[in-house]
């Protein structure tokens, strides 16, 4: 499986990058009470040090809500998900706990307040491209239909399945998942050096609470 960033996404973001991960042979179980202690912890951390009046002017939303202007993706009208996270957290709403991947995936997205996404690598058809969307739909996690027209995806030969702020309920992970794909939606604003911090602490933190083997972990840039 190869995976690429389309020519209309580097015309709008040339520094679009995405951090990736592939882990195989996992067993993906309920949230483990450990894992739980440690979200629950980052979330209390999160509260005391920041406020929802002064969330939209911290240096690392405002990066992402600018990726996003820059794909013409209206960050008030589709939130990014580290966003969406945190502001749950601030609003005392907590996060919901999902399964030992899904939850990593989250607590990695709040840590760092960058949109990540996690998928069930056997569910993806073909390679992938990150690529501004046609017209069409989709089914999100929750289950709402959704368009894709004008939307960064990533896309497979089955159409879109990853996004920022809703991925799709077709390659959600789940208690028999046992490959993932986990994506994380970066700029310039986000240095090189720091992107791959952020993909070892991430591949550390999927195998110590879902065990597996990782067997690709790059940065994807623009052709």
């Amino acid at each position: 499986m190869n995976i690429s960033i389309h020519e209309n996404i580097r015309q709008v973001m040339p520094g679009c990058r995405l951090g990736c991960i592939i882990i195989e042979n996992v067993a993906v179980r309920g949230t483990p009470p450990a894992l739980a202690q440690e979200f629950n912890e980052l979330q209390a951390q999160v509260a005391k040090a920041y406020k929802l009046d002064i969330l939209p002017t911290m240096p690392r939303i405002m990066a992402v809500r600018s990726m996003y202007k820059k794909l013409h993706f209206d960050p008030q009208r589709y939130r990014p998900a580290s966003e969406a996270l945190v502001r749950r957290v601030l609003q005392n709403k907590g996060v919901y706990f999902v399964n030992s991947a899904v939850d990593v995936n989250n607590y990695c997205s709040i840590k760092f307040m960058l949109p990540f996404g996690i998928y069930d690598l056997d569910c993806i058809q073909g390679n992938v491209v990150f690529r501004i969307a046609d017209a069409g739909t989709y089914v999100n996690i929750s289950g709402n239909t959704i368009s894709t027209e004008g939307k960064p995806f990533l896309t497979d030969d089955a159409g879109v399945f990853g996004n920022p702020t809703a991925d799709a309920r077709r390659t959600a992970v789940t208690l028999t998942t046992r490959n993932l794909l986990c994506v994380i939606y970066a700029d310039e604003e986000v240095p090189d050096k720091e992107l791959t911090e952020i993909l070892d602490f991430t591949a550390d933190m999927l195998t110590r609470y879902n065990g597996g083997v990782v067997t690709y972990k790059t940065i994807v840039r623009p052709a």
